[in-house]
């Protein structure tokens, strides 16, 4: 996500730029709806979905509005699209080297615990934008559900299934475990009590990894004692 830079050539103090001749190169689509969508993030995450416009959304972009209708019907399909477009920051689901990992490596990797400070940073951003907006505006919310935008739950079920299929885990309720599941990762990640001071990541990813020991350690025991 973050652009690779190489160094810069070095001019002689004689040389002389070339002009540039032309037009300016326009943007191409697919670039103008990731400046769009990074930019309703931001906005959606100041004032709330309620107060946003797509005016504010393409000023912030540096766009202008028919940039903005020319690539997204409206202020809805922008909000559902930004939380499309970075919903695997929430759950990494599916992921091709799931299966192929221990329990406890995949889940670590599935709940994204192996985000960097910028991009676990952005992912609270997210989820917190989720579960203030679902409040405040409950439609949004059964959108998201309705058109599988938001699935992790589904996905996670799909994966414990695959699992224990195969055997690496023992048999169990598989609704059941990623509702466990995700209520102490997400329980970690969404504190009730505000912080004031910035997360610790590092404590916070050891935290999360303790929990889940205890979930796979008690769905354990259980198989045992059948």
């Amino acid at each position: 996500m973050v652009p690779q830079s190489g160094a810069l050539p070095i001019m002689s103090a004689t040389a002389k730029p070339q002009a540039v001749r032309g037009r300016p190169k326009t943007l191409a689509d697919d670039d103008r709806r990731a400046l769009l969508l990074t930019a309703a993030m931001t906005v959606f995450i100041e004032k709330g979905f309620a107060r946003a416009t797509t005016s504010d959304i393409a000023t912030r972009a540096g766009m202008s509005k028919r940039d903005l209708y020319r690539l997204f019907a409206d202020k809805t399909e922008l909000f559902t699209q930004t939380i499309l477009s970075r919903r695997h920051l929430i759950l990494d689901l599916p992921r091709e080297d799931a299966d192929d990992l221990p329990p406890r490596e995949a889940l670590r990797h599935i709940f994204r615990l192996d985000l960097d400070d910028r991009e676990a940073a952005e992912r609270d951003a997210l989820m917190n934008l989720i579960a203030r907006e679902s409040l405040q505006v409950p439609e949004l919310n059964a959108l998201l559900y309705d058109t599988g935008i938001i699935r992790s739950r589904e996905l996670l079920i799909d994966w414990l299934e695959i699992q224990m299929a195969r055997g690496t885990l023992p048999r169990g309720d598989t609704a059941s475990l990623a509702g466990l599941l995700m209520d102490v990762v997400f329980g970690a990640l969404l504190p009730r009590r505000h912080r004031k001071a910035p997360s610790d990541r590092t404590h916070q990813r050891q935290e999360i990894l303790a929990r889940i020991d205890i979930v796979l350690t008690g769905l354990s025991h259980l198989d045992h004692a059948d």
